[in-house]
């Protein structure tokens, strides 16, 4: 069951990684431009940051999908140039990368898990990529690349980075109230 607490620290992640995302709209059209689509995609992953790292700190069923339509939706606000386009995004990454977390039973959070959700949410892009920024257009072999790397980065950027990051967060102490905290808690009694 959703708290208040893990209501208002999903909202307020969503809008900094928001805010991530949209400084990452224009430094990928910046350092991107003219890459091969399959370098492009190794960029991608950082847009899923927010179904990673959300998730892994409430532990709570629906919040990566939640957190990543939130964090598209402030990417929206504050101006993105893909328009009603990154709210669609938010959608399916925030889909795939909630898959993968129902695959641990919304129970397990450890790095498989993550590396899974990020890739997943990956996939979820790349059938937008495919069906509105045009990768239907890309060759077999390299549209396979584009699918793949960008899941390869979703595991990373979306996946392993905001495990660490959480992680980090939960070594300060600033996570003590929630799921995350009392699950290791609990693993370290286990043991």
């Amino acid at each position: 069951m959703w708290k208040l607490r893990d209501i208002i620290v999903a909202v307020v992640l969503s809008a900094v990684c928001g805010a991530i995302y949209m400084g990452w709209d224009w430094l990928f059209g910046v350092v991107a431009t003219g890459l091969n689509p399959v370098l492009q995609a190794a960029f991608n992953g950082l847009w899923w940051l927010a179904a990673g790292l959300v998730p892994y700190i409430i532990r709570r069923p629906g919040a990566a999908l939640l957190s990543e339509v939130a964090s598209a939706a402030f990417e929206f606000v504050f101006g993105s140039p893909y328009s009603l386009g990154a709210i669609l995004s938010g959608v399916l990454q925030g889909l795939g990368a909630e898959i993968g977390f129902a695959l641990g039973r919304w129970r397990r959070y450890n790095m498989g898990i993550m590396m899974l959700s990020g890739a997943l949410a990956g996939l979820g892009y790349s059938v937008q990529a495919y069906f509105q920024y045009g990768a239907n257009h890309y060759s077999h072999g390299v549209l396979v690349g584009f699918v793949l790397v960008s899941m390869l980065s979703g595991a990373v950027l979306g996946g392993a980075l905001p495990k660490w990051i959480g992680d980090a967060l939960y070594r300060t102490g600033s996570l003590q109230n929630f799921e995350s905290a009392r699950q290791v808690r609990r693993q370290q009694q286990e043991r």
